[in-house]
């Protein structure tokens, strides 16, 4: 029999839970100590989120962020840490760890838009150096027809030679992009002053939104729990996205 435990200490093994950023809250955050036969996997634990695992009468969440994240002074009976607790449902939160990990968030994000090349496994994303330079006007079309969402962009040069692949946000990374040697980064969302700032260094910058850049990797966690466990099946809750274009 399977507990959460269980799957923490697999998933421990694959994405250590130490490598974590200091900032960050991962781990198995809620534990019920109960049996799992049926595992939930989502980017975020919303009431949506529990009421499907309510519903597929699973016992476990396995989420990308987590569930707790700041301190916890007092709880409602309509919270969903209190939703949780009564219907006897653990979650473990892989966050900064899996985006570290080396066919995590990054990967599936590189995978998604279509990147290939020669890649290079960094502390946070991937640095790809694509098999021949490309138009960047040519560049970000394909990538538009791949993932199918509206894209928020600079254009930096007028080529594509290397790319830095980091899904979530990549606010902060201009070092490490530059660092990497690339000119222009694939992410899940910027902010307007690190666009400016890499455009003026001419860096190009496409954008999908946070949560359309890391949603995808739902069905990796997903994968490796029904990989490891006969015992415990393992289901993808994908929820549309939370920014709405009109």
């Amino acid at each position: 029999m399977v507990n959460a435990k269980d799957i923490y200490n697999y998933l421990n093994d694959i994405m250590p839970f130490e490598t974590q950023e200091k900032w960050d809250n991962s781990g198995l955050l809620v534990n019920c100590g109960n049996s799992v036969n049926k595992v939930l996997c989502c980017l975020d634990v919303t009431k949506a989120a529990v009421d499907k695992a309510i519903e597929e009468n699973c016992q476990l969440i396995v989420s990308h962020h987590p569930v707790i994240f700041s301190s916890i002074k007092s709880l409602d009976c309509g919270s969903i840490l209190m939703k949780l607790i009564q219907n006897n449902i653990s979650v473990i939160s892989a966050h900064t760890n899996f985006d570290k990990y080396q066919f995590g968030t990054s990967y599936r994000l590189a995978q998604y838009c279509g990147v290939k090349g020669n890649g290079e496994l960094l502390e946070f994303g991937l640095a790809i150096s694509l098999e021949e330079p490309q138009l960047f006007s040519s560049f970000v079309e394909k990538i538009k027809q791949k993932v199918n969402v509206p894209l928020q962009y600079t254009n930096g040069k007028e080529n594509v030679n290397r790319v830095f692949v980091i899904a979530g946000s990549g606010k902060g990374m201009t070092e490490e992009i530059m660092a990497a040697g690339c000119d222009c980064v694939i992410t899940g969302e910027n902010s307007y002053h690190d666009m400016l700032d890499l455009k003026e260094l001419g860096i190009s910058c496409i954008c999908l939104g946070h949560d359309e850049s890391e949603k995808i990797s739902v069905d990796t966690l997903t994968k490796l729990i029904n990989d490891r466990f006969e015992s415990a099946e393992a289901v993808s809750y994908i929820e549309e996205s939370l920014v709405k274009y009109i």
